[in-house]
Order: C-alpha cells, then structure tokens, then sequence
C-alpha cells in the first residue's frame, strides 16, 4: 500500500511538472528550439518512433556490454585485492589516479585507436562505470569487523576461507547496488562516445538535432534516455531483492 501511494504521488508530481512546463512554454511564448513544450516532444517521439528506438537500441547494446566488462572486472579485481594487501597497496593507489583523468578526454584517443564503431563506446560505457561498482565492493570486503575477524581466525579459519564464506557474501548487496550506479555511468559513457565518435546512436541523435536546432528530437532523446534508464534500474533492484533477499529487513 505504501509503496502503490509512492508511485501514485511521483506520477501525480510528474504530471503537475509536465502541465506546468506545458503552460509555460505556451503562455510566455517560448520558441520551440529554445524550450519544446512536452507535447511537441511526445509530438517528435511518436513521428521518428523507428528512428529513435533504432538508435536507443543501439546505446543500450554498447552500455549493457560496457556495464558487463565493467561488473565482471570489477568483481574480479575485487577479490583479488581484497586476498592479498601488497597487491592492494601497489594496485589501488593507480586505480585511484586514474579515476581522477576525465574519461570523456580519452574518447578521442580511443577513437584514434579502435576507429569509429562499436568499440570505442563499449570501451567508454567501461572506463566510467568501473570505478563506481569496485570501490564499494571492495570496501566491503576488506571491512570485516575485527572481533569477527580473530573469532574466524581462532576456528582455524584460513585467508581464502574468510574471504569466500565471509567477505563475498558480506560484499555481494554492495556489488549489485553499485550496478545502479554502474547503468547510468555506462549509459553517460556510451552517450559522450556516440556524441564524438560514432555516427549512430541516441548520442549522435542529439548532436545532429542541436547542431539543426531541432531541440524537441533532442529533448526527446533525452526522455527515453531517462525513462529506459530508470526501468532498467527498477529492474536491477527486483533482482537485486532476489539474490540478496538475506541482506534486507522484511518491511523495507
């Protein structure tokens, strides 16, 4: 019931947002390349529909593919920094600085290297979303209390045993939380890719609409963008209840 009165109220919000957007557009008489009223945006998505979900299409394919790299090597690395602590201090350390170089200056370079096409995306989608899904795994593995830690040890507990009965399990709602923050990075990175270096896309589609000040297709890309992305995450968080039902309390 709670839950049914939340999704009521944000639509009902959504709505008082879409009517007030929609007046004002009107009754200021804004010009539609500057701000589109909505229903010239749902207007343009009903008119390029097959355009525009071929090109949706398109990023979510390089995202979904960037967002599995990025998940799968950041689980793996995970566990093997958490394992060894010399790895640990050599390794993160450069992680660390590297998530600190803007990754959109790199789609240039990767361009260069791969050509324009699918890979220089996937490898954007990539680079942006790792570092969001391995810091909290990480973090939680390495973060086993110490009185657990000298019990599990005082059974004769041994290092690998702690980190594959212990600390995966303890890090495994972390992980699939982080994929939340991992989708919208993969999806930002497959945009700012498509914006430079491809010639399909819904990054490409709004590129091309601005440069023809034909915001409404533009605004429209971004709507799909949103809504996609969020069903995708309503998506991950069901199964993210399923795996890690364990790690909740019953009435959340």
């Amino acid at each position: 019931m709670v839950s049914k009165a939340k999704t009521f109220s944000s639509v009902l919000t959504l709505l008082a947002i879409g009517v007030t957007w929609e007046v004002a557009v009107r009754l200021f008489n804004i010009p539609q390349f500057v701000l589109p009223a909505p229903s010239a945006i749902v207007n343009t998505i009903a008119r390029y529909s097959n355009y525009l979900l071929y090109n949706l299409a398109d990023t979510l394919l390089a995202s979904a593919l960037g967002l599995f790299m990025a998940a799968t090597f950041s689980l793996a690395l995970s566990v093997v920094l958490a394992y060894s602590d010399s790895v640990r201090e050599a390794i993160y350390p450069i992680l660390s600085g590297f998530n600190a170089v803007p990754r959109a200056a790199l789609v240039p370079l990767l361009a260069l290297w791969f050509g324009l096409g699918m890979v220089p995306r996937v490898l954007t989608a990539f680079l942006i979303a790792f570092f969001p899904i391995l810091v909290p795994t990480l973090t939680a593995m390495i973060t086993i209390e110490r009185e657990l830690w000298e019990m599990l040890v005082a059974f004769g507990a041994s290092k690998s045993q702690v980190l594959v009965k212990v600390a995966i399990p303890r890090a495994t709602p972390y992980f699939l939380s982080s994929l939340h923050m991992g989708l919208t990075s993969a999806v930002v990175g497959s945009v700012i890719a498509e914006m430079v270096a491809s010639d399909r896309g819904i990054g490409y589609v709004i590129l091309s609409s601005t440069s023809r000040l034909d915001t409404p297709l533009a605004f429209a890309c971004l709507l799909l963008l949103a809504l996609i992305t969020f069903t995708l995450s309503k998506v991950l968080s069901l199964v993210e209840r399923r795996v890690a039902r364990w790690a909740y309390r019953a009435n959340i």
